[in-house]
Formats: structure tokens, C-alpha cells, sequence
């Protein structure tokens, strides 16, 4: 029998076949609207801390062998993630709280290492049952904060992006650099 995570999976790869990405993105918010309404996803289920901080924490819910992989990631309130990317496309579905979520630009063409300026592109706040998307590389570059306490999110990505070296900038240094996800 086919349980509620492996369901979603089966039908995002279904979405992501058959539509285009801007459309299938949509499906799957939808789909993770589904999956948070289904009682599979518990929020005590969030086991490791992310960026280099305890403050922001996620575990990986399912992965495929395409590179489809589901998240369930906790944000503080205390401190917002440093500006970094995952090297995919994906979908934050806020299932409880609000999230703070910063789109940012790059403003350099990269071609000098350990140089990256950024701007602020976009700046929302995320409710309950509401999520967010982003197209892949390089449009992929953000910065999420629980807002008044902690949000939990599920996060669907293209590809796994613990398995890839991301990009982590320094707004005000105007700097960039590579290392895996911790």
C-alpha cells in the first residue's frame, strides 16, 4: 500500500513530467497543501541543525533516485539563515507559523572567486498554507526567518541539496563561498 509520502513523490515526478516548471511548481504547492493536510508530517520529526546553526534545523522526509527530495525544515525566530542557494528549483509550503522569505539577486557575474554581491529582489511573509517557489539556478538564492516564534515548512526540491555544494554570500562583505550543507 502506498503511503501518504511516497504518494506525494509518485505525483510530484508525475508534475514535473508533464508540466513546464513555473506550472509544475504550482502542482506541487498544491501537493504539499495535500500532504500537510493529510497528518503524515510530524513537527517533533525536525532532527538536525542546518547552515552551521541550531537555530535553523531540517531532515530529509524522502529523496528519489532523479534527485527529488522532501524536507521538513524548522526556522527560528532568533535568527534569520544566512543567504545561500540549493542549486535546484523548489516549493516551501509553510504548514505552521509565518516565514520571512527573502528572494535576492546576484549582481556580479561570479568571475571573480569569493566575490558575490547581492541585493534583496523580493521580501515576503509566508502564513499557514500558503508556500512560496523559485525557479533553479540562479534564481534560486534566499534567506528564510521564522517571524514571532518558529515555522515549519515542507520543502520540495528538483534535486537533493544536501548532495551539492552550495553558494553561502555575505550581503554586506560582498563575498561568496562554496561548502556542502551542515
Amino acid at each position: 500500500m502506498e503511503g501518504d509520502l511516497q504518494r506525494f513523490m509518485r505525483r510530484a515526478r508525475e508534475a514535473v513530467a508533464a508540466q513546464d516548471g513555473e506550472a509544475a511548481r504550482r502542482e506541487i504547492g498544491r501537493l504539499l497543501g495535500e500532504l500537510s493536510r493529510s497528518g503524515a508530517i510530524a513537527l517533533d520529526g525536525v532532527e538536525v541543525g542546518l547552515h552551521g546553526s541550531t537555530a535553523t534545523a531540517s531532515t530529509v522526509l524522502a529523496r528519489d533516485p532523479g534527485g527529488l527530495t522532501l524536507m521538513l525544515l524548522r526556522l527560528s525566530a532568533d535568527e534569520s539563515t544566512p543567504v545561500h542557494d540549493h542549486k535546484s528549483w523548489g516549493v516551501a509550503y509553510t504548514l505552521r507559523g509565518t516565514d520571512r522569505h527573502k528572494h535576492w539577486r546576484r549582481l556580479d557575474d561570479g568571475s571573480e572567486p569569493g566575490r558575490g554581491r547581492v541585493a534583496v529582489d523580493d521580501e515576503r511573509e509566508v502564513g499557514e498554507g500558503e508556500f512560496v517557489d523559485w525557479p533553479d539556478p540562479p534564481h534560486d538564492i534566499h534567506s528564510q526567518q521564522g517571524v514571532g516564534g518558529p515555522a515549519y515548512e515542507l520543502v520540495c526540491f528538483g534535486r537533493d541539496p544536501m548532495a551539492a555544494l552550495r553558494d553561502y554570500y555575505d550581503p554586506e562583505r560582498g563575498t561568496v563561498r562554496q561548502e556542502l550543507a551542515r
